[in-house]
């Protein structure tokens, strides 16, 4: 009978149990700081992606606000001329003439901003502030949306509730045009002249008088507002550019 023998194996001595544990170690390591690596790229490319297009927002917001205020500056002027009236003449068709002609204007528009807010969405519903590690930007941004939404958005509110009021009173008092559709529209070139209030009741009318001031004092305080975010996202748009070295 044939005895078959067990071949007869070498121990490992610690020096090859290291070496393996090593190069076992140094693979898994390697790996980890190879996707840590690629890891860290993909996030500085969104990084940088985020904030380019944060500034694109904010330059817009800027452009759209000056322009905006124009307009609100130009509204301030049609509520002032149309302040200096006298109620007591307004039965004179002339005086109605003159009335209506500013009256018409601050009743068809009201200006109101709104944020370019694509970049801001993205940056707090897919996670994009998990990538931003500029400590000073991300302060500087909450700063800002927390202006706009505190002190720009919230007295924008206010001015349209006036607007509306003096919308409404007007209403009641006058016989109203149909709103144009842009601020160059012909309503503002032809005034009827013919009568164009219904009742002269005196306190109604002052009291339509009155919504018009309020309405200009809203607008005014909201301009400043206005004024305070275009500083604030001037500033943070130069931050930006320096931290990120954008153009």
């Amino acid at each position: 009978m044939e005895v078959h023998h067990h071949p007869t194996v070498e121990k490992k001595n610690f020096k090859e149990y290291f070496l393996e544990f090593l190069m076992i170690f140094l693979a898994v390591t390697l790996g980890f700081f190879a996707e840590s690596l690629r890891e860290r790229i993909v996030n500085n490319d969104k990084e940088h992606h985020y904030m380019e297009s944060l500034v694109r927002d904010l330059k817009k917001d800027t452009a759209e606000m000056r322009l905006q205020i124009l307009w609100q500056t130009y509204d301030i002027k049609k509520m002032d001329s149309a302040l200096k009236v006298p109620v007591s003449k307004l039965h004179d068709i002339n005086t109605q003439d003159t009335f209506y002609h500013h009256f018409v204007y601050f009743y068809s528009w009201v200006f109101i901003f709104f944020q370019h807010d694509n970049t801001l969405s993205q940056l707090k519903n897919a996670g994009g502030f998990s990538v931003l590690r500029n400590k000073t930007i991300v302060d500087s941004i909450g700063e800002l949306q927390l202006w706009y939404e505190q002190e720009v958005n919230l007295n924008a509110g206010y001015y349209n509730d006036f607007w509306r009021k003096v919308e409404d009173l007007g209403a009641h008092v006058m016989i109203m045009p149909e709103p144009p559709t842009w601020e160059g529209d012909t309503l503002y070139k032809f005034y009827p002249h013919t009568e164009v209030f219904t009742q002269y009741d005196k306190p109604l009318l002052e009291e339509l008088y009155s919504w018009i001031r309020n309405e200009k004092g809203t607008l005014l305080v909201y301009m400043d507002y206005e004024k305070q975010y275009m500083d604030k996202a001037v500033n943070l748009i130069q931050l930006i550019q320096k931290e990120y070295n954008l153009k």
